[in-house]
């Protein structure tokens, strides 16, 4: 049974937790020399000149990071405006350490030891060389996302530097989770550095995205609008090809023999795929509607022909999405939900739309139907490789997860920008 703490102790001891590592005995020292310090610094540097895309920016720097052999597991956390939270956006693992999912990972900064943890100073530095002698201290001082966030990773010694700018916060994490380590000063400097480079070069992105020439977006949509139209009108011939075309013979034969039953059923099933290409091919206009806007009336244009249940979660707020990105993603939308219909079995779907902060947003599909398995290259049809081949294309974080007679899941981030 947990002890009552005094008036006085869960303060000293929450300090306790901004201490430095204290060097032991059997304490490994995480160390490089300067010229390899100068390589990371150097290399970080000249991605950063480059003006590379931010998300191909920060994917190079956990990276080289983690080649470097500094940590088991890097983590780059994205802090929104009200530091309330922190988006887990890219991470490295080292290939023999156990894995974690990182899509949609984020923590609440509002419980009072995360906020320890993730201070918002613009230089600030944060250790712990052994973790384990904190999940000894009375349970309720450190339950809830604390306390999980460390059981989940698995993490046993980690170290946390921030940095801002006047409009960006970032965080950069680096675990190790098979023995106690500390980092040394000159590493912590290193990543002092780099953090705050990032967290400018996040910023100066931003402000020359908002800087784009409206000419330039328009060209992009014209060329972009060409091929789209292009290889929309050969799938379109080739799907009235397979569909209607091949019930018209049919349908001929049936009315030369006055078969008008099977003429009857030839007309039906001849109008449902007309309906159904229809339905297809009909693209709504996102940057008419707005993106939120476009799927809730195809959300709920789903409900009316779907025999079971659908829970719906959506923002309050409009969400806002490049053109290219809101028609793959309604495309991938459309074909997924197309799927459960006629394939799943489905009595139940959980849909949920959630902008996780400024910059990303998560989309979550569920269902309780007969599932698959996914490591069976066998179930991974054409509709499946189509999905991954759209969200690849738009660059989004994905993950299916799905067993058998146990139901499907889609999760989908990506970045509200171009």
């Amino acid at each position: 049974m947990e002890s009552t703490l005094i008036k006085g102790q869960i303060a000293s001891l929450l300090q306790e937790l901004s201490i430095q590592p204290e060097l032991k005995v059997d304490s490994n020292i995480i160390s490089l020399t300067g010229n390899e310090l100068a390589s990371i610094s150097l290399k970080i540097s000249s991605y950063i000149r480059k003006e590379l895309s931010i998300d191909q920016l920060l994917e190079n720097t956990v990276n080289i990071l983690g080649e470097a052999g500094i940590a088991e597991k890097i983590l780059l956390f994205q802090i929104d405006n009200e530091g309330t939270k922190a988006l887990l956006t890219h991470h490295w693992e080292s290939p023999y350490i156990p894995k974690f999912n990182p899509v949609g990972f984020q923590l609440d900064l509002r419980d009072a030891p995360l906020f320890k943890l993730f201070h918002l100073n613009t230089s600030h530095t944060f250790q712990i060389g052994d973790f384990m002698k904190y999940l000894a201290l009375p349970n309720y001082l450190f339950r809830n996302k604390f306390k999980a966030l460390f059981i989940k990773l698995k993490t046993r010694s980690m170290l946390v530097t921030t940095g801002s700018s006047h409009k960006v916060r970032v965080a950069l994490n680096l675990q190790f989770s098979t023995r106690d380590v500390i980092w040394s000063n000159e590493i912590e400097k290193v990543l002092q550095s780099v953090i705050d480079q990032l967290a400018v070069a996040i910023d100066q992105a931003l402000d020359k995205r908002k800087k784009e020439t409206l000419q330039k977006n328009i060209i992009q949509l014209q060329e972009s609008a060409i091929r789209e139209q292009e290889e929309l009108l050969r799938q379109f011939a080739s799907d009235v090809h397979d569909l209607p075309c091949s019930i018209i013979p049919n349908l001929k034969r049936a009315i030369r023999d006055k078969d008008f039953n099977e003429c009857e059923r030839l007309v039906d099933e001849l109008h449902n795929n007309l309906r159904q290409l229809i339905n297809e091919y009909v693209i709504p206009d996102i940057n008419l509607l707005g993106f939120g806007s476009t799927i809730y009336q195809f959300v709920n244009g789903f409900k009316k022909s779907f025999k079971g249940k659908i829970s719906v979660e959506l923002p309050n707020e409009e969400i806002n999405l490049p053109n290219k990105k809101g028609i793959e993603l309604f495309k991938v939308m459309k074909e997924w939900f197309c799927n459960i219909e006629k394939h799943s079995c489905a009595s139940e779907v959980l849909f949920s739309l959630k902008k996780l902060n400024e910059n990303y947003l998560l989309i979550t599909i569920s269902d309780n139907g007969k599932g698959f398995d996914v490591n069976d290259t066998k179930n991974l049809g054409y509709g499946i490789l189509n999905i991954k081949r759209r969200l690849s294309e738009i660059k989004s974080k994905f993950e299916i997860k799905s067993e058998v007679n146990k139901g499907t899941t889609l999760k989908m981030q990506l970045s509200l920008t171009s």
